[in-house]
């Protein structure tokens, strides 16, 4: 965990403040964090050294409320810390960025119960995207009974956030689905994460039995909830992917321009390679400016402590997605034009597998742009994001 005392030169500073400190720190661990990088993939999750760099760095108090000593970065400013995070290493930051965002989770909770969880420094939450779980009502809270997968992160976690449906005997409750807080203790590890990439993110299968939830860690998912709960894993997928093509642009352009073998010429020198990565640096700058207007009306509505309308929550998918497909192009040309270098393990290769791998998650999957278009021409009223979906809310 990390401790208040970390921060105490920017907490309660202005957004751009915090931002700056964290840039600032992970600019000065950029190296310590990618030589682990491999380390972590044969562990199947983040290596003490790795957890050790993350604490230092402050990254979990990002969206910790200033009155908590938290820097409460806004939506911009927090874009740029995480796409330079993933500039640096695929694996760590994808679980470090699930970490950066315990503060907007422990915001859900009553006041005391955040306050608790913080009493000693940021927790390290993991957390469920579909509620596969089975929860029952007793006295003083819920019994729960569940098994999840690609929980990134977990083994690395000190809480896992479960989605859960509500049971009473064998019926389920009406109702939103519900966020039981689960020490991660209490789970069991079920593995199943033999990946091409983003091995380092320990992305596995577990199941919670019979645990007991207080009803003080138990929250329940209305559409306002989980729209929020979307809005901020959209901006972490889009930041995720806009660093890893980044990445992925300048690593290839280096090979293109290392000195070549007696006889042959640079790829660099080559019209066509020069043609193609032109087309994708333009792709990318493109799709990173329609990002970074979409976090701009993001910024807007929270600091008017507005929910995002339909419109900005589409956007901000559209924008996600949209960076996941130019990420994976980039991939698979960098593979392509990399030859061997690309082939065996080294830093360009691992990019790659983690920028492939990356762009399998199911947020990001292009089959919202049909219901993305439908917001775009006129989509009816009724209809709201869940999920990934745009449809008509239970109960309506």
């Amino acid at each position: 965990m990390t401790t208040t005392t970390d921060l105490a030169d920017v907490a309660g500073t202005d957004s751009a403040t915090g931002r700056d400190r964290l840039l600032a720190a992970l600019d000065a661990m950029a190296d310590d964090l990618q030589a682990e990088g491999p380390a972590c993939d044969d562990a199947g999750k983040l290596t003490e050294r790795t957890m050790e760099l993350l604490r230092d760095s402050g990254l979990s108090w990002m969206y910790v409320s200033k009155d908590l000593g938290g820097l409460a970065l806004s939506p911009s400013d927090s874009a740029e810390v995480l796409e330079r995070f993933a500039y640096i290493d695929g694996s760590i930051s994808w679980t470090g960025g699930i970490f950066a965002g315990v503060g907007f989770l422990t915001a859900f909770f009553d006041k005391a119960v955040e306050k608790s969880l913080l009493a000693d420094g940021v927790p390290n939450f993991s957390a469920t995207a579909y509620p596969s779980g089975r929860a029952v009502r007793v006295e003083g809270g819920y019994r729960l009974t569940a098994s999840y997968s690609y929980c990134s992160g977990l083994p690395n976690a000190d809480y896992v956030l479960c989605n859960s449906l509500v049971f009473d005997g064998d019926q389920p409750v009406p109702g939103p689905p519900f966020m039981f807080l689960v020490p991660a203790s209490e789970t069991t590890l079920r593995g199943n994460w033999d990946t091409i990439g983003l091995r380092g993110t320990g992305s596995v299968d577990f199941t919670v039995t019979d645990y007991f939830v207080p009803d003080h860690h138990a929250v329940p998912l209305f559409p306002d909830t989980a729209a929020g709960l979307l809005a901020v894993v959209h901006l972490g997928r889009q930041t995720w992917a806009s660093g890893t093509t980044r990445r992925l642009l300048d690593e290839i352009a280096a090979f293109a321009s290392r000195d070549p073998k007696p006889g042959a010429t640079r790829l660099a020198d080559n019209p066509v390679f020069r043609t193609e990565y032109a087309d994708f640096e333009l792709a990318y700058r493109s799709a990173r400016a329609f990002g970074a207007e979409v976090f701009a009306e993001f910024d807007a509505s929270a600091a008017g402590g507005e929910p995002l309308s339909r419109r900005q929550t589409s956007l901000l998918a559209g924008a996600s997605v949209h960076m996941h497909d130019i990420c994976r192009d980039v991939a698979l040309w960098a593979f392509n034009k990399g030859g061997g270098t690309a082939l065996r393990a080294g830093t360009l290769q691992r990019v790659i597998r983690d920028a492939i791998s990356g762009c399998q998650h199911a947020v990001i999957s292009r089959s919202q742009l049909a219901d993305i278009g439908h917001e775009l021409v006129g989509a009816p009223p009724e209809l709201q994001w869940m999920g990934t979906a745009l449809v008509v809310p239970p109960g309506l």
